[in-house]
């Protein structure tokens, strides 16, 4: 964006402090609100925050904070849509790096795939990681708050309601009834929820989780087949509970 490489270059050279940066990033409403309506429109669902996928994002989230990287205040691949809980009350100013190379531990759901480091039971509506960053990531912005899990939950029923009635109308020849369903599903919160059943949709185990043969055949018809194949998989090694704090002491 013009406007954001325009305000980069009225910072200061010396005495970039984060106070200045925070002065700076307040004084440049009309860029503030450009930056937002872009960030808006990438988020999952409608508006929903780029870290919890739930709440709406009503707040522009520096993911490599002020007080870690002052010079970024203007950083276009720094900004995310967060909430105002996932943005002030659990990140904040915390950023975790690796002790042996310095690399941040959050994952940034803008520049790489969160299903290499977390994955999400949809029986429990709980994240578990794969990874110490996963387990970061869960730990930082609290992915297992109560709500969250119980949201997904929700959300899973909602996407096997959905699903069913899909199959009903792709039986009756309707697809174009079908993906209608389907993109209203797409806009509701926690869409977490609906690309883990895409990313297990071939597998094994999918009929018993789903409980609808007739709702796994909607899935797989409605995002090509196979579905599975062109997602992620990631393979756990070892077994993390919700609550891992592993990533505080393990190697990176």
């Amino acid at each position: 964006m013009k406007l954001l490489v325009r305000a980069h270059e009225r910072l200061p050279d010396a005495g970039l402090t984060e106070a200045v940066a925070r002065k700076a990033w307040k004084a440049a409403g009309g860029t503030r609100e450009r930056v937002a309506m872009a960030l808006r429109a990438m988020a999952s669902g409608i508006e929903r925050c780029m870290y919890c996928s739930e709440s709406l994002g009503t707040a522009i989230d520096h993911f490599e904070p002020l007080n870690h990287a002052p010079r970024r205040v203007f950083d276009w691949y720094n900004h995310l849509l967060a909430c105002s809980f996932c943005n002030s009350h659990a990140k904040g100013g915390t950023f975790p790096k690796g002790t042996a190379t310095g690399e941040p531990l959050l994952i940034d759901p803008t520049a790489e795939e969160p299903a290499h480091h977390l994955r999400l039971s949809l029986t429990s509506g709980e994240y578990h990681c794969l990874t110490p960053r996963g387990c970061a990531t869960i730990d930082v912005f609290q992915l297992n708050r109560g709500p969250l899990r119980k949201g997904r939950l929700d959300a899973v029923g909602q996407c096997l309601d959905t699903l069913a009635g899909c199959a009903a109308l792709l039986a009756a020849d309707d697809t174009a009834g079908a993906r209608k369903r389907m993109l209203r599903l797409r806009r509701q919160p926690l869409a977490d929820v609906l690309q883990e059943l895409r990313r297990i949709a071939d597998r094994p185990s999918a009929a018993v989780v789903l409980g609808d043969e007739a709702a796994l055949e909607a899935l797989r018809a409605l995002y090509g087949q196979p579905v599975a194949k062109q997602v992620f998989i990631p393979q756990q090694t070892s077994r993390h509970q919700p609550d891992c704090r592993f990533w505080k002491t393990a190697p990176s």
